[in-house]
């Protein structure tokens, strides 16, 4: 099939399938491996928390924040690369849109470089901010952290690579991809962990190769058939660095980048905070000044990953989507698009919600919880109220994927800012350290947080659409009334505004 009745047949699907269909086509394929990558997300601390209860989970914990970091660079440099990609298919430029999958695969490459010597220097420093008083989970913590950073290479490719392929309506590659890593890590997990006895070093390298198997799926089906696709993927002879592509994928890409790492800032103060809260118990014939906040919102963090997992999988789903019509100015196929969206992860959080209330003690006993009632009951409560947080939170994750297919990924960097960092952390230091809600005050902030950020953004989201469509309609006069455009036109002959930008 020619490249350019592939990108008639997409130009069908994305700009004329039922939305309904279309979003289950395009997002069913990136939920379902997203729920397998929740899996995956939990399964080290699972089985480190049977190989060491009392330790396992604060360890990884500790951990988690320098791990966000690595990711938010991985996945701002693969949504700034996805969503321009998107816009210039959108638009007919093919040619532009191989360069900047090149391109997207440089940044991917020098950053997991950039990150193998940082997490060797400073990952045990890192780690001894927390835990340089508990010499157990100060050696495991350390040494998961500084395999999993210095090892990052197959993560950055692999997210990369996905949303390249993302970017063009194939979802089923990706999916396939994030499964077949996480299975890989699952089985490796109880055999380097518990049977080889390696604890935390098995868990850090069931990780790795994990990642780098399922780098090597989307590398391997592309080799196999290029012509499948509508880009050329690879490093090609007509490979240049140049600004513009560079700076358009860093203008959704750098702002993703910091709605991330917003992330990791977030953790690490949380777990500063949380570090006070502590409560006696028996560990190996002695008592111990147990980090229950730390423990407890490091289960709640990897557990809550099932219910925003499948969301940032509809997220995925939808931004090409909504970016695809917004450069062929189909306004009302883009507005139809998100408003499905909000739908559909409303009604999962819903349920999501239900399971948390419902059984936290159950999961709880999945992380091989210590046998303490204090423990247990606090860990329910941060599940139960951590967990309202969920139904705000749905609209705002398809209101940051608007933003981002777009291009207006500042917006949605702000709209993080607000949600992580702007209120959660000054309200959950104020109420657990100034009230008599002590740890719950930290874990209602939460909710509080999600809602005073959707307060404040979906009036400037709708605000956003309606403005992006009458400059498109100012723009191209000759518009039909019903916003529709002509198919971009496949002229392989198109000049491009990225000629003569060569960096190198």
């Amino acid at each position: 099939m020619s490249k350019e009745l592939s990108q008639e047949l997409k130009s069908k699907k994305l700009g004329n399938m039922p939305i309904g269909k279309l979003i289950l086509t395009m997002s069913g394929p990136a939920i379902l491996s997203m729920l397998v990558q929740a899996l995956y997300n939990i399964v080290d601390s699972i089985f480190i928390g049977m190989y060491d209860p009392i330790n396992g989970v604060t360890a990884l914990s500790y951990a988690m924040p320098m791990q966000l970091l690595v990711n938010a660079f991985g996945i701002g440099l693969a949504v700034g690369t996805g969503s321009m990609i998107s816009r210039l298919l959108g638009e007919g430029r093919n040619e532009d849109a191989s360069l900047t999958a090149q391109t997207g695969l440089f940044l991917a490459l020098v950053m997991s470089a950039v990150f193998a010597v940082c997490g060797y220097f400073i990952s045990r420093a890192f780690i001894g901010l927390y835990a340089k008083n508990d010499p157990v989970v100060y050696e495991m913590a350390s040494t998961y952290l500084t395999i999993c950073t210095c090892c990052s290479f197959g993560m950055m490719l692999e997210i990369m690579l996905n949303r390249i392929i993302q970017s063009m309506g194939n979802m089923i590659i990706p999916m396939i991809t994030q499964i077949v890593g996480a299975v890989v890590n699952i089985i490796l997990d109880p055999i380097l962990i518990s049977v080889a006895g390696m604890g935390a070093v098995g868990a850090a390298v069931a990780t790795i190769i994990g990642q780098i198997v399922a780098m090597c799926v989307p590398i391997a089906v592309i080799l196999k058939d290029k012509s499948k696709f509508d880009i050329e993927i690879f490093f090609t002879r007509k490979f240049r660095l140049k600004k513009k592509i560079i700076g358009g994928i860093l203008q959704v890409g750098l702002p993703t980048i910091v709605m991330n790492s917003i992330g990791s800032i977030m953790y690490t103060v949380a777990n500063f905070i949380l570090g006070e809260f502590t409560t006696p118990i028996l560990a190996n014939g002695e008592t111990k000044d147990f980090a229950v906040g730390v423990w407890a919102f490091g289960i709640y963090f990897k557990l809550q990953s099932f219910a925003f997992m499948p969301c940032f999988g509809l997220n995925q789903g939808c931004i090409p989507i909504m970016g695809y019509n917004y450069g062929a100015n189909n306004k009302a196929r883009f507005n139809k698009t998100f408003r499905t969206a909000i739908i559909i992860a409303f009604s999962y959080m819903v349920f999501a919600l239900i399971i948390f209330h419902a059984m936290p003690e159950i999961l709880l006993k999945l992380f091989s919880a210590p046998d303490n009632a204090v423990v247990i009951a606090e860990g329910a409560k941060a599940l139960r109220l951590c967990a309202v947080c969920f139904i705000p939170a749905s609209i705002s994750v398809i209101t940051i994927a608007m933003f981002n297919a777009v291009g207006h990924g500042t917006k949605a960097m702000l709209m993080s800012i607000i949600r992580q960092i702007g209120v959660l952390i000054p309200v959950g230091f104020a109420l657990s350290k100034y009230t008599p809600l002590g740890l719950a005050g930290f874990w209602a902030a939460f909710p509080i947080a999600e809602a005073v950020a959707l307060v404040i953004f979906l009036p400037i989201a709708l605000a956003t659409i309606k403005k992006i469509f009458l400059k498109k309609d100012l723009e191209n006069p000759i518009a039909e009334l019903d916003g529709h455009l002509p198919t971009p036109a496949l002229d392989s002959e198109q000049e491009t505004p990225f000629e003569e930008e060569n960096i190198a």
